[in-house]
């Protein structure tokens, strides 16, 4: 009894290994086994099937990578394979490789150049490049037989990037009369009018009325764009109920639990502005919105929270002085632009960038420098003499000699030179004072 249980067991064991030996790579897949199919597969003939369904196996598995590397192989061997083709393009696509499946669509194009599906692909492709003249071209071509609904936004975004929102707001109008509820268009031209500021507020809140009345009111981009606008057109009440239903519909962005506690503190409901605000605090990673600061901090100054107040306050007032050093480098380096064609404004950053920092003596020397080569000699003169004045106590402004051993201070070198050219230029005018009489 016990020898036949035995060989029972080993006939069921048999069985089974026999049955797994059997399943075919299409058997795997079936059963979402794609790993086994995939080492199924290496143990096979290399042929034009084995090779897709392990192509389609990696995808199934988001390995793009290994897929496209298999899909190139079979392209090596059938280059007009319009359908292989096609899915290498899309697999590279996948692989995060844009510029491979652009020269794919490219090819798949010029193969059956009046294919519009080929031609719509490769204008994608071309925007996913960043090659936004060519995706304008392409998507012209495209447009004398069919209008897009995203082609014609990637087409605004071409020419958006290409600083030219006539054009932009022109296609994303066409964009959004194919469907009018593309939001990302409609957010596209919208942004483009609050940055006109006062000029654009009130056609920003019309345009974004409309969507959300006639469309979709739970839209919360175009939702949050409403309440931007209604704020900074000092529609308080407005704002506050809109950006309030973003949140309500799970929005808790930065931007909207900013502009909702603004238009909380604009209405003096200080304890519902430190709620939002101290939300958009917790948000704001980079905390470089000197505005959050102060606002948060004074609402919650208001709300006698005097600790927190006083470290928002504080952190508002560090953020600050950092944007003060980077604003004399941003000085620093328009003024030296300027000065490479001898313009004027060069004098002005210069200026601008010593107002900032009043130790930085040597940039009087850099403006006197300016006035010397525009040839306004007097005011170079008395620029010269300006920044002589900082000069250190006891320097001899008359040595042409040093010391055995002594080396002059970098420094020093400018005062001495401003000394000497003083000189030059004061001579000069006088030369021409007196050819003058």
């Amino acid at each position: 009894m016990k020898t036949r249980f035995i060989i029972s067991v080993v006939l069921i064991i048999t069985s089974i290994f026999a049955s797994a030996q059997e399943l075919t790579a299409q058997d795997l897949m079936k059963q979402y086994r794609y790993l086994e199919a995939i080492e199924w597969l290496d143990n096979q003939p290399t042929t034009i099937e084995n090779l897709l369904l392990k192509a389609s196996c990696h995808e199934k598995l988001y390995d793009f990578a290994d897929a496209l590397a298999v899909y190139e192989k079979l392209l090596h061997a059938n280059p007009t394979d319009i359908d292989l083709i096609i899915s290498t393009a899309e697999c590279a696509s996948q692989a995060g490789n844009t510029e491979q499946s652009l020269q794919y669509w490219i090819k798949a194009d010029s193969l059956s150049p009046a294919n519009l599906f080929f031609q719509t692909k490769k204008a994608m492709a071309y925007y996913r490049n960043s090659n936004w003249k060519e995706t304008i071209e392409s998507s012209q071509t495209v447009f004398q037989t069919d209008s897009v609904p995203l082609l014609l936004r990637m087409t605004g975004d071409a020419y958006q990037n290409l600083n030219d929102p006539i054009w932009a707001n022109y296609f994303y109008t066409k964009a959004i009369e194919k469907n009018p509820s593309d939001y990302i268009s409609l957010s596209r031209i919208c942004e483009y009018f609050y940055a006109m500021q006062e000029d654009g507020y009130d056609t920003v809140v019309f345009m974004t009325e409309k969507y959300l009345n006639e469309i979709n009111p739970n839209q919360t981009i175009i939702g949050q764009l409403n309440g931007m606008a209604n704020y900074s057109s000092g529609n308080f009440d407005k704002a506050i109920d809109r950006l309030k239903a973003n949140v309500e519909l799970g929005d808790s962005s930065y931007t909207t639990t900013y502009f909702l506690g603004m238009s909380n503190y604009a209405k003096k409901w200080f304890y519902e502005a430190v709620k939002c605000l101290d939300m958009a605090y917790e948000r704001e990673r980079n905390r470089k919105n000197v505005n959050l600061y102060y606002y948060y901090g004074t609402a919650l100054g208001q709300t006698k929270n005097q600790k927190k107040a006083v470290e928002v306050l504080q952190q508002g007032m560090d953020v600050i002085d950092e944007m003060s050093e980077k604003l004399f480098d941003f000085d620093i380096s328009m003024a030296e632009t300027y000065r490479q064609t001898n313009s004027p404004k060069a004098i002005e950053y210069y200026l601008s960038a010593y107002k900032r920092q009043p130790d930085q003596h040597r940039l009087l020397y850099n403006v006197a420098h300016v006035y010397d080569t525009m040839e306004d000699y007097k005011k170079a003169i008395a620029t010269y003499e300006r920044y002589l004045k900082t000069a250190p106590q006891g320097l001899n402004l008359n040595s042409d000699t040093l010391a055995e051993g002594e080396k002059m201070d970098p420094r020093n070198f400018y005062y001495i030179l401003s000394f000497r050219r003083i000189k030059e230029l004061q001579e000069k005018l006088f030369m021409q004072s007196g050819k003058k009489q």
